[in-house]
């Protein structure tokens, strides 16, 4: 099955809600950053696309990186999950998870997209010129620590999650060149 990555879109609302429905209910860690619950309405939506298009044009608090958002759709156009792309590094708390986040709707796992979703967005900051990516993944998370090494993800540390001191993130730098 193919996937794809697209950019976030009102057409995506009914979706969305769905996708946001079935995280929750599962129980499940929500990522990357952007995702996080159903929206009441298309207005509250559509404001959350002009964040999102904001943000990767750079238009937001200056202690935070731009950063590129996807939606990752399968062949039937079938919202399965998103991934994003922060175009550098900064000093706050995103610079611990890296680059580039990732994260597949619970229906939709271990079926390969999160290896293919990582793939596509590795090709994204290569078109940015990102040659040395940063990515992070809750130790507790094996099967995003198996996908980031199977694209060439080399252990550098492990280090305090900064929003769960009971937590520690993996942290993984991948040669994109």
């Amino acid at each position: 099955m193919s996937i794809y990555l697209t950019k976030p879109d009102l057409y995506f609302f009914g979706q969305y809600n769905e996708m946001m429905t079935e995280w929750q209910t599962s129980g499940t860690q929500i990522a990357p950053w952007f995702l996080d619950k159903p929206f009441e309405n298309i207005g509250d939506f559509a404001e959350f696309i002009q964040m999102l298009d904001n943000c990767e044009r750079g238009n937001l608090d200056k202690k935070y990186a731009s950063t590129t958002s996807y939606f990752v759709t399968d062949e039937n156009g079938r919202l399965i999950g998103a991934a994003s792309l922060r175009h550098y590094l900064t000093a706050d708390g995103f610079s611990t998870w890296g680059h580039i986040g990732y994260g597949v709707r619970p229906s939709e796992r271990l079926k390969g997209h999160g290896t293919n979703i990582l793939k596509m967005t590795l090709e994204e900051a290569k078109l940015m010129k990102i040659h040395k990516v940063l990515m992070g993944c809750h130790s507790s998370n094996i099967g995003s620590a198996k996908v980031i090494e199977s694209c060439g993800g080399v252990l550098e540390n492990t280090v305090t999650d900064p929003d769960d001191k009971n937590e520690t993130i993996r942290r993984y730098w991948i040669d994109n060149r």
